[in-house]
């Protein structure tokens, strides 16, 4: 086989090789800024998969999570929360029980349905959560200050003695 002969028949092996090479399955989720995707969460929470099992009344998957803190919306210590299909990290490994989790989630009825792509980091959920508290005290606080600096600069010139001029001066 001559030269060119070879190298179409090593293109083509391995394009079929690709061919055959089932496609990537990693999850793919919108890129949507964490605190974007927060605002439009009726629950969050960090907490940690205690227990799962399929959903009794249909497909999907339910969740067992101990909450560790509350970040928004009414729960309790312990919820389930419902999935459509088996949650997965963001490598699409099944979630590790027991390990802390970020968990955004919308309410249908009263039942807590999520998905993967609502999942995150903790510390990034309670870093977004946590907005800056106390601006205004400070604000205040610094006004304060300055007022009373200057009331007492002010009164000291107030009080302080102009030089009086001698008649050798003039």
């Amino acid at each position: 086989m001559s030269r060119p002969g070879r190298m179409l028949a090593a293109t083509l092996v391995a394009l079929a090789a690709l061919a055959l090479v089932p496609a990537a399955q990693a999850l793919d989720c919108p890129n949507i800024p964490l605190d974007e995707r927060l605002e439009t969460a009726e629950v969050a929470f960090v907490g940690r998969v205690v227990d799962e099992r399929s959903a009794a009344n249909g497909p999907g998957v339910v969740y067992r999570f101990v909450v560790d803190q509350r970040v928004k919306g009414s729960i309790g210590r312990e919820v389930e929360v419902h999935a459509p299909v088996r949650l997965v990290d963001a490598a699409d490994e099944p979630l590790v029980h027991d390990e802390a989790l970020g968990v955004m989630a919308a309410l249908d009825g009263a039942r807590i349905v999520t998905e993967s792509c609502l999942l995150t980091d903790p510390g990034a959920l309670l870093s977004t959560s946590d907005e800056p508290k106390g601006d205004w005290i400070k604000i205040v606080i610094g006004l304060v200050i300055l007022a009373l600096v200057l009331g007492f600069s002010i009164r000291r010139l107030n009080r302080r003695e102009l030089p009086r001029r001698s008649s050798l001066d003039r």
